[in-house]
């Protein structure tokens, strides 16, 4: 399956894109691009497929993936709504510096690795708030929940695969 290349448009003043996707903005071919992604499934059933992960995504579902790692939301019937908010950020908007803190070993360990996980549902209400409250947030309280969500995710146990 070829993997199309995708460009996460960003708002001027923002340095990382959060927004809601719904059908039929929601479905997207097997796609990679150079941001990590937080997707939170808001809405429909069906199957992710996250580099060599398969498995089936239900309302509730909050997956990270590793940029540049192909992916695709396929939703279980065409005529059903799909809807998730998501969250795109280039690694490099923390700077290297800035992730070589020792406070900060956990979260520069998370995005070194290749790959995706599913949050376990013990973490996915806790960064559920988060991420929705980025959308309305600006500055830096934006930044702030953007460095809590991906802490939290970087120092829990509870994730699926």
């Amino acid at each position: 399956m070829k993997t199309l290349i995708q460009k996460i448009h960003l708002e001027e003043q923002q340095s990382f894109a959060c927004r809601m996707y719904r059908t039929p903005d929601f479905e997207t071919n097997w796609h990679r691009h150079q941001e990590v992604e937080l997707i939170l499934i808001t809405e429909g059933y069906g199957t992710a497929m996250i580099g060599d992960f398969i498995g089936e995504y239900k309302p509730g579902d909050l997956y990270f993936i590793a940029g540049n790692l192909p992916h695709w939301f396929k939703k279980q019937h065409h005529k059903t709504i799909g809807a998730a908010l998501v969250l795109h950020f280039k690694k490099e908007i923390l700077g290297n510096v800035f992730l070589d803190l020792p406070e900060l070993k956990n979260i520069n360990q998370l995005l070194q690795k290749n790959d995706g996980i599913q949050i376990g549902i013990k973490l996915q209400k806790e960064i559920a708030v988060l991420l929705v409250e980025i959308q309305q947030l600006k500055g830096f309280q934006r930044m702030g929940n953007l460095l809590q969500c991906i802490q939290k995710i970087s120092t829990t146990p509870d994730f699926v695969a």
